[in-house]
Formats: structure tokens, C-alpha cells, sequence
């Protein structure tokens, strides 16, 4: 029987960019049945940090449509860039924005591709600051949190476009004094690190097909890093 699995996608993502990624996860040794949250770029580019309901209340139907069409009772969740963060407040149980989740009753492994667990970007200091202050780190001890980075670019002042783009955005991410620091172009490895969560960084791995390939979605990448979902 195949295992389900909700995969969540980040900002200006849409279900058919892991199309590969969903069809290798289908396959021996993952053997997963693969639900994707509907969320498009469109959607994706109207949520703001002030109000992730609409994505947050997507995961939800997600969740239930993935337990009723295989009957298990928990199930994997992967998600990918800012998709982490939203898990983790679908996990919780507190109130957010007056809507209550508690999505750790049906999750039993939360892995996170390329999410920053921290940001200091002023369009993200809300979304971030609640996450952080009501659920901090691997919260939730009977959910398996696993945090995978790729280890591609290094932030450099004087480097190629891609190598200035990280810099900036390693500085936004986890502060100026860790903007030559590495990561996947858009998280540095210090950002993607969650508390107590266990932690995977995966050399020449890249945050999108635009900063370089293999990214998260290649399913050419998933031998590298996959083991966490075994």
C-alpha cells in the first residue's frame, strides 16, 4: 500500500514545477502516494506575511483529502521554502488568525526543502516572529522534523550575478554578518538549521532551477537527500 504524502511548494511555485519529484516519490524504495497542495504562482504571489490562511486552509483540505483516499491515520509532509514555515504553523494548535489547525494529530514526519526557519526580511518578520515564538524549533516531540539545505553557492560581494543574489539574500535571511556564509542561493545553512530538528545539507543542491540544477523538484536530486523519507 502506498504511504501518503502531502508535498507543499513556496512562493511563486505551482504543483506541475515537482512533477518529476512527485513521480520518482511514487516509486520503489519511496512507494509514496503523493497529494499536492493546489496552490499557483498567482496565489502563491498574493500571500502576504500578514495572512497565510489561504495557503494554510489549502494544506488542510490537502491533509484530509490524502487520509481519506489511502485510510491511514498520519502522513508525511514535505514542503519546500516558505511551504515550511506554513507547516509548521499548521502543526500547531494556537489560534492563528483565529483559525486553529492543529495539524500535528495527522503528521508524523514534517521534512523541509530549502525553508528558512529564520528571516529578518521586514515582508516576513510577522509570519516569522509568530512560528518562532509559539512553536520553537522541532516543537512537537512526536512529529519527526527534518530540515534539507543544498550546498551550492557561496555568498560573495565581488562574484558571478547568482553569488551576489545570495549574498543578499543570506544577509536577509540570517543576518549581514553571515552573508558570505553558503547555501542554496536563497537559504544559507545557518538559516535552514531548525533546533532539535535533525539537519541534511546536500553539496551542489540549488534552491530553484533558476540559481542552478539539481534543485529540490529534479527528481535526480532525490537520491541525494531521499533517505529521509525511508
Amino acid at each position: 500500500m502506498h504511504r501518503p504524502l502531502v508535498l507543499i511548494g513556496g512562493y511563486l511555485t505551482q504543483p506541475s514545477d515537482f512533477r518529476a519529484l512527485v513521480a520518482a516519490l511514487a516509486r520503489p524504495p519511496y512507494s509514496y502516494r503523493v497529494f499536492t497542495v493546489p496552490i499557483g504562482r498567482l496565489r502563491w504571489a498574493f500571500t502576504r506575511d500578514y495572512d497565510f490562511r489561504p495557503v494554510l486552509n489549502r494544506v488542510r483540505a490537502t491533509v484530509q483529502q490524502a487520509l481519506e483516499a489511502t485510510g491511514a491515520d498520519k502522513l508525511t509532509m514535505l514542503a519546500y521554502s516558505v511551504g515550511g514555515t506554513a507547516a509548521r504553523i499548521y502543526l500547531g494548535e494556537q489560534p492563528y488568525l483565529g483559525e486553529c489547525y492543529n495539524g500535528r494529530r495527522y503528521v508524523e514526519r514534517l521534512v523541509t526543502l530549502g525553508t528558512p526557519h529564520t528571516s529578518l526580511e521586514r515582508w516576513t518578520l510577522k509570519l516569522y516572529g509568530f512560528v518562532n515564538e509559539i512553536y520553537p524549533g522541532a516543537f512537537y516531540r512526536d512529529v519527526r522534523y527534518v530540515s534539507v539545505v543544498g550546498c551550492a553557492l557561496q555568498g560573495r560581494s565581488k562574484g558571478t550575478f547568482l553569488e551576489r543574489m545570495a549574498r543578499d539574500s543570506y544577509a536577509m535571511v540570517a543576518g549581514p554578518q553571515h552573508a558570505a556564509d553558503w547555501g542554496d542561493g536563497v537559504t544559507s545553512l545557518l538559516s535552514a538549521a531548525l533546533h532539535g530538528a535533525e539537519y541534511l545539507a546536500v553539496p551542489q543542491l540549488y534552491h530553484s532551477p533558476f540559481h542552478g540544477k539539481p534543485w529540490y523538484g529534479d527528481a535526480k536530486a532525490l537520491p541525494s537527500w531521499g533517505r529521509v523519507l525511508m
